[in-house]
């Protein structure tokens, strides 16, 4: 009989024992400070959601129409805020399907967007290279390119990260059965191999920023973010493409995801969509301008530069991987003792 009362008292305190971890977890964190101080000054920052004609998947027919309406977003900046009164001007993901290095119309389009605003333009776009895959295939890569006034590109930047099914498709002749829209993507992406820091020489603080540019989805991935961080990002910039989503949620969804990043890594955060919804996040997750989905909208903000690094980013996956060994090691002591506490009982 005292062994029962022994093994029912041990597993109440079980019981008792993982929700007091998760508390304990849970209030503990509250009381980390987040800093939201600009610890290196601020980035004086203009964005432009250009919008598309047609959401869902006929957005890839109207690539110079989505280039001319970033163009437009860029002047409409320009009236508002006058040129040379911004430190950096960002563009989405794909607002230039066409390559402005390669394409000379687009290349027109692209400069008359940077004289008007005067700015250096972070904008993305595709580089296709011939033979340059595995068995000499063909790939491109998903590009964030910094476009200087009076000088043209001198920086990029390749995801790393391509997403499977939309910007390469693993086995085609499978996938084909499934939607013939699989052939949307007829050159598969290759990954970049550089950490997503953009080196943005900035005239009013004297100094080059290093701007954290993490592309579409791959702000999922804390260990990418993490490695911009600790590559020396001050602030964060979040391009991306959601047209082909249509009306879905998939866009608030990305704007949560980075929301988190900001919070994980103490950075000014700021998400552009080529279609919404795009937004401003400050260091501690507060989100201080939005627009709306499918409109086109422009955004200025002063987002202040940091470089400190917060637990997350000196921790890295080491929490991950002790909760993963502490939990295995439980599940295994519940396997041992188990027949014990029955035949415990049973007495």
């Amino acid at each position: 009989m005292v062994a029962l009362t022994r093994l029912r008292q041990a597993d109440l305190l079980r019981g008792i024992a993982a929700p007091a971890i998760v508390a304990t977890i849970l209030v503990g964190s509250l009381l980390v400070p987040l800093g939201t101080n600009a610890s290196g000054g601020t980035l004086r920052v203009g964005a432009v959601q250009g919008n598309v004609a047609e959401p869902g998947l006929g957005a890839f027919a109207n690539a110079f129409e989505v280039l001319q309406n970033h163009v437009s977003g860029t002047e409409q900046l320009a009236d508002d805020v006058g040129a040379g009164n911004l430190d950096l001007v960002m563009w989405p993901e794909n607002s230039s399907d066409f390559n402005p290095r390669v394409n000379d119309d687009a290349r027109a389009l692209v400069d008359e967007a940077v004289d008007a605003i005067d700015a250096p333009l972070l904008f993305g776009t595709d580089q296709y290279v011939e033979g340059g895959g595995p068995g000499g295939i063909d790939v491109r890569y998903n590009e964030m390119v910094l476009w200087m006034p009076g000088e043209g590109p001198v920086f990029a930047y390749a995801k790393q990260v391509p997403a499977a099914f939309a910007e390469y498709i693993p086995m085609r002749n499978i996938a084909r059965i499934f939607s013939p829209a699989v052939d949307l993507v007829s050159v598969d992406m290759a990954r970049g191999t550089e950490v997503a820091v953009v080196p943005v020489p900035v005239d009013r603080l004297d100094r080059t920023v290093q701007v954290g540019t993490i592309i579409c989805f791959e702000v999922a991935y804390d260990a990418l973010v993490r490695e911009s961080v600790l590559g020396g990002a001050e602030v964060l910039m979040v391009p991306t493409n959601n047209a082909s989503f249509g009306y879905t949620s998939e866009s608030v969804q990305q704007l949560a995801m980075s929301r988190f990043r900001a919070v994980e890594h103490g950075r000014a955060t700021l998400q552009i969509s080529t279609v919404g919804v795009s937004g401003v996040i400050a260091p501690n997750g507060v989100l201080q301008q939005t627009t709306d989905l499918f409109t086109a909208e422009q955004l200025v903000a002063d987002m202040p530069l940091r470089t400190a690094l917060t637990i997350s980013d000196r921790l890295g996956d080491a929490p991950v991987v002790v909760f993963t060994l502490l939990t295995l090691l439980a599940l295994i002591s519940g396997l041992v003792t188990a027949p014990r506490r029955v035949r415990g009982r049973r007495r």
